[in-house]
């Protein structure tokens, strides 16, 4: 299933599935991997992995009850920076569980963990790092989460985003000083 496809079933899944209760709640969604996901190596494609992503986060969205407000503020969420680790193939034809959480926000930034397993091992887990634009603003996450109807504040930052955050203000500082 290409996906288009797997957009319109993630669009259909807003009726029956339950709103989210939290913003750091995890939610889960269940894909296959088709010959059109694998490489030549018959394993599902890196570039497959992060289009997933891409779709599980407008799941998690909506599971947030941000639809709304996406449309009458004409929000759109962007991808600033992104990082994974393979662990183990998905194989084709496997059956797979994409989670995805918000580990938490910053002024800038919010922060997205998906972990991707088959039968309970983890084949892959990754970070994204997510700008909430209106028009070419960034919207503070806390901002977001307050007009959502989430009045809280962003949890302790995780040690893995932690680190993170410094490498890619490393890359940036280490990008603008060799332009120099």
């Amino acid at each position: 299933m290409n996906l288009y496809g797997r957009l319109i079933l993630i669009l259909l899944r807003q009726i029956w599935c339950k709103k989210m209760g939290a913003p750091l709640t995890r939610r889960f969604i269940f894909f296959r991997a088709w010959l059109h996901d694998c490489d030549f190596n018959l394993h599902l494609t890196s570039s497959r992995y992060f289009a997933l992503m891409d779709l599980c986060r407008i799941d998690l969205m909506m599971g947030l009850g941000m639809t709304k407000n996406i449309l009458k503020y004409k929000w759109k969420f962007v991808v600033n920076a992104q990082e994974i680790t393979y662990i183990k193939e998905v194989a084709p034809f496997a059956r797979f569980r994409v989670s995805s959480q918000i580990l938490g926000w910053d002024d800038k930034y919010f922060y997205v963990e998906h972990r991707v397993t088959t039968k309970g091992t983890l084949n892959a887990i990754a970070h994204i790092r997510v700008a909430a634009l209106q028009g070419r603003d960034v919207i503070s996450m806390k901002d977001v989460m307050k007009t959502c109807g989430f009045d809280i504040e962003p949890p302790p930052e995780v040690e893995a985003i932690k680190i993170w955050k410094q490498l890619l203000d490393h890359k940036k500082w280490s990008n603008m000083k060799n332009r120099k």
